[in-house]
């Protein structure tokens, strides 16, 4: 179901409010993060630094109960822990146990930094809580001299409680900004759509041929510039349309074909024209000094010459099938004689290019009706373009089926095939699969057209089947007649 400008508008306000106030929410999550785990770090520090001051004697005169007065104290008066390690990093005040000898648990790494003179934070979980925690660790120095660490942590569960409780508040004002700012959306997208539905109205009533209506905004905006403009433009068109008219029925068939016949000679024709061109230049401006050289230039323009030839007589064959000039001489042909004619005119040209051209058993074939030449110059094309396409080494073979009433002919070869996107182009005028094809440059780009319209002014059937990579079958049907050719049942 195709959505209207108005859901769009609307749907696209929506999303954006949405954008927003999640940008704004996800800001507000960061900040107040930030926020309370700033502060709460710097208590800890603070009170670390605190206790640090306060035990440096004792842990100097290694007064451990004076120690574990000042710490048993601080742990019962806050919900931070605190535990005091000696230089050696042997934990010796402080609640519970520590494993000395574990190197993997975090807080022992803590410990380590902070003997070598560093204040070290973190955030996650210790060994001796199941709840995640902000520690903290720092040296504790006497007369300038590292005596030990403290290590400090404290509960992030009333932090994160704290943010929670925040963000429903944001989240709740979020809400009713969305509810607010989807009703403002509503009403601006309707004022903007609604002249465009009227203007889609109006163009609904030209296309059918009422150039009276016309549309009213009040609005000195774009919308109503827009209205203008639409309603001079309903005007302009009514009068051109009126002008149009006349002259488009004077227009006809033929001079259809023959701007088509101008762009497609002129498209074929222009890259041969300038390649012989140059090459005579070259010559004219002496450019081209040894004999040898210069008959090679000349062959090629005889070569460009010639094929520019061809394709000009195409072009006239197909202009004359379409107008109907053609005169069709119909008659009853034996299809055999004049696919071994062929094939025997056309063998030096596949053995030129060191193929197999051959024809497969000919037996038991009715005649067709058709004309005898039209029907030679289809096996040529067809032939001609196997050639064409199919590498050194490759095989052709031709060959014939009867059916109800009707005789097929396959050309089948061994080339390079084509793809099945491009198969129902092979019969477009001038049409180039694409640039990897090493498409001779002899050819007019016309044969396959020609063989189009030779079928439907025989009456017959043009078709092809092809795997790229495997090879092509051109294939063609014409009429037959029941009486059966056979030389050696005559016998």
């Amino acid at each position: 179901m195709k959505k209207n400008l108005f859901s769009k508008l609307f749907s696209t306000y929506l999303l954006l409010i949405l954008l927003a106030i999640g940008l704004v929410s996800s800001l507000f999550y960061v900040f107040f993060n930030n926020y309370y785990y700033g502060i709460r770090e710097q208590q800890l520090l603070i009170q670390g630094k605190e206790i640090a001051q306060i035990v440096s004697p004792n842990i100097k005169n290694k007064d451990f109960s004076q120690m574990d007065e000042t710490i048993n104290i601080y742990n019962k008066t806050n919900i931070s822990r605190m535990w005091i390690v000696n230089k050696e990093g042997n934990i010796v005040s402080g609640p519970g146990e520590f494993d000395n000898h574990d190197s993997e648990c975090p807080e022992r790494e803590q410990i380590k930094r902070a003997l070598k003179g560093e204040t070290v934070t973190s955030r996650g979980n210790i060994k001796y809580s199941d709840d995640p925690v902000l520690s903290v660790a720092l040296p504790i120095y006497v007369d300038g001299n590292i005596e030990g660490a403290v290590f400090a942590c404290n509960p992030l569960s009333d932090i994160n409680q704290s943010i929670v409780q925040a963000l429903k508040i944001v989240i709740f004002a979020g809400v009713i900004a969305i509810v607010i700012l989807a009703f403002v959306s509503f009403f601006i997208s309707r004022n903007i759509t609604k002249p465009i539905k009227k203007i889609t109205e109006i163009s609904l009533e030209m296309a059918k041929g009422n150039f009276t209506e016309r549309v009213k905004v009040p609005s000195n905006d774009e919308i109503g510039k827009l209205a203008e403009t639409f309603n001079y433009m309903t005007v302009k068109l009514d009068k051109t349309l009126r002008d149009l008219e006349y002259e488009r029925d004077k227009m006809t068939e033929m001079e259809r074909m023959q701007r088509e016949f101008v762009a497609n000679a002129s498209h074929e024709l222009r890259t041969p024209l300038t390649s012989v061109r140059g090459y005579i230049e070259a010559i004219l401006d002496g450019v081209i000094n040894e004999k040898e050289q210069e008959k090679k230039y000349l062959r090629i323009i005889l070569k460009e010459t010639l094929r520019l030839h061809r394709v000009v007589n195409s072009l006239l064959d197909l202009s004359r099938m379409e107008a109907g000039h053609v005169k069709i001489n119909k008659k009853e042909l034996c299809i055999d004689e004049i696919i071994k004619r062929t094939v025997t005119r056309l063998k030096p040209l596949a053995e030129e290019k060191e193929l197999v051209l051959e024809i497969d058993e000919l037996r038991s074939l009715p005649k067709v009706v058709g004309d005898e030449d039209l029907i030679e110059q289809v096996i040529i094309n067809y032939i001609t373009n196997a050639v064409r396409f199919t590498p050194k080494g490759g095989r052709i073979l031709v060959r014939v089926d009867k059916g109800d009433n009707k005789v097929s002919v396959h050309v089948i070869d061994t080339g390079i095939g084509i793809s099945l996107q491009d198969l129902p182009n092979v019969w477009k005028r001038f049409y180039k699969i694409n640039d990897a094809r090493p498409l001779s440059k002899e050819g007019s780009g016309l044969g396959l057209s020609l063989v189009k319209e030779i079928m439907e002014l025989l009456e017959g059937r043009a078709w092809v089947e092809s795997t790229l990579g495997k090879g092509s079958t051109f294939s063609f049907s014409l009429p037959a007649k029941k009486k059966i050719v056979d030389e050696k049942v005559h016998k």
